[in-house]
């Protein structure tokens, strides 16, 4: 008997799930030890970087009514409830049964289990060898996880393209009024065209340009402000809503990435995707299936009993019958040996997936390091530049009011800067583009407040 009970208990304690190990980086960049540049957000979130309060409400209202968001929620809360029932299988089973079979003659039978009226209660276990119980949970409880990191996949990416979607809305409507303000100066110049036409100091063919450039901004005009509802359309459609915000559409300066990143080891940072995590759990969530596959290769026992009253009876109302079972697998067992083999291959798979979801995060996080890196460096240049070329400008004017120099040129140099500000207006977007492009890579965006594994698994 102590030697049943010790071979059982050594049953029970085998794992025979195959061992999962994280994917190794790229050298040049899991070998990274120094710091990125330390952000200044005090543990805020990153779109908080930004100081605008109307990005931050944004992303702050989408997830509670973002409808991918709350499509992924409603995916948690289905593999937490499968969760907890995940061993039922392996619990003991109780039930009640009642028979009334008919027969010819009429031989009381005192045989308990084949009189003619029963009712009975009907107990039943299968001792879970081999670690299958552990292995169902485990693999339960990883497909909660998995579920979990949807979950901050979709709150990640909703409040990226929020973010870039308001980013590219602001740039939208600075290009808007800086056409606006063109196509007035651009009128001026015309009609001082038309006057030297009338006096005959230029012909219709040198003024000709001048009305070909107004209609050419008109148009750019027209086509900025169906970009400007389409942006305004697609926040709101991240918002769950069909009508867009009201205060969208009033035109607000540009937001302003911040100088500085978030400190940590790249390596780390890349390893907070949210998809990243979810396919290492995917790879330990195939282990655990070639864990039961396995399982399957070796006898199940179970056991029995039925405890019940039957009649016609001769002597003893109440009867009971029970016992062990074995079940071995002999005829099946190619086929579940060919489960085996199915179950390694797909964790095959999945270990080849997490290696790849590493490499594509590591080349979109690296992407975006140098894009904001570059975006930076070209958004100081064009500040540079525009600083210059303003002061050159505010002399012509000086030159221009004291009657020294042709208002024409006044008018050519304020076409120069507001040219000049169009590439700068495009050059702060890509900088903020590649901020929330560098969060959305490493997936910082809901470390701040997404609960520990443990605690999701509550």
């Amino acid at each position: 008997m102590t030697t049943t009970v010790f071979l059982l208990s050594a049953c029970q304690s085998m794992d025979l799930s195959p061992p999962v190990s994280a994917p190794q980086l790229p050298v040049a960049y899991a070998g990274l030890s120094q710091r990125s540049p330390e952000a200044t957000f005090n543990g805020t979130t990153w779109w908080e970087g930004f100081h605008d309060k109307t990005l931050s409400s944004l992303v702050s209202r989408a997830g509670s009514s973002n409808l991918t968001i709350a499509q992924a929620e409603q995916n948690l809360l289905a593999a937490r409830a499968l969760g907890h029932s995940a061993i039922a299988g392996y619990r003991p089973e109780v039930g009640t049964v009642a028979l009334a079979n008919a027969s010819t003659g009429s031989r009381v039978n005192n045989d308990f289990t084949r009189r003619p009226l029963q009712l009975n209660l009907e107990v039943g276990w299968e001792a879970a060898l081999f670690g299958q119980d552990k292995q169902t949970q485990r693999s339960a409880d990883l497909t909660t996880e998995m579920a979990s990191e949807d979950l901050a996949a979709a709150r990640l990416a909703v409040a990226a393209e929020i973010a870039a979607s308001y980013v590219h809305l602001r740039a939208l409507q600075q290009r808007h009024a800086d056409t606006v303000e063109t196509i007035a100066l651009l009128q001026k110049n015309s009609e001082l065209a038309d006057v030297r036409e009338r006096v005959g100091l230029s012909t219709a063919i040198e003024t000709e340009p001048q009305k070909s450039g107004i209609e050419t901004a008109k148009s750019r005009l027209a086509d900025l402000e169906n970009e400007i509802n389409t942006s305004a359309q697609q926040i709101a459609t991240l918002q769950g809503s069909a009508t867009p915000a009201a205060s969208l559409l009033k035109p607000q300066p540009q937001p302003i990435a911040p100088a500085r990143l978030m400190s940590g080891r790249p390596a780390d940072l890349l390893r907070s995707r949210p998809d990243v995590r979810r396919a290492e759990l995917a790879v330990a969530q195939a282990g655990a299936q070639v864990g039961l596959a396995r399982s399957e290769l070796y006898p199940k026992l179970r056991l029995s009993g039925t405890i019940g009253i039957g009649a016609p009876i001769d002597s003893s109302l109440f009867g009971a019958s029970g016992g062990p079972s074995l079940q071995i697998p002999i005829f099946d067992l190619g086929k579940r040996k060919d489960v085996v083999t199915a179950s390694e291959a797909k964790f095959r798979e999945a270990g080849f997936a997490y290696r790849q979801t590493v490499l594509v995060a590591y080349e979109e996080a690296s992407r975006a390091l140098r894009e904001f890196n570059a975006a930076q460096r070209k958004t100081a240049q064009l500040k540079s530049k525009l600083k210059r070329v303003t002061t050159v400008r505010n002399g012509a004017d000086i030159l221009v009011r004291e009657g020294l120099e042709d208002r024409s040129k006044s008018i050519r140099g304020a076409l120069d800067v507001l040219e000049l500000r169009a590439s700068l207006t495009d050059s702060i977007e890509d900088e903020a583009r590649a901020f929330i492009a560098f969060y959305k890579a490493t997936g910082a965006a809901e470390q701040a407040a997404r609960p520990r594994a443990s605690e999701r698994l509550k």
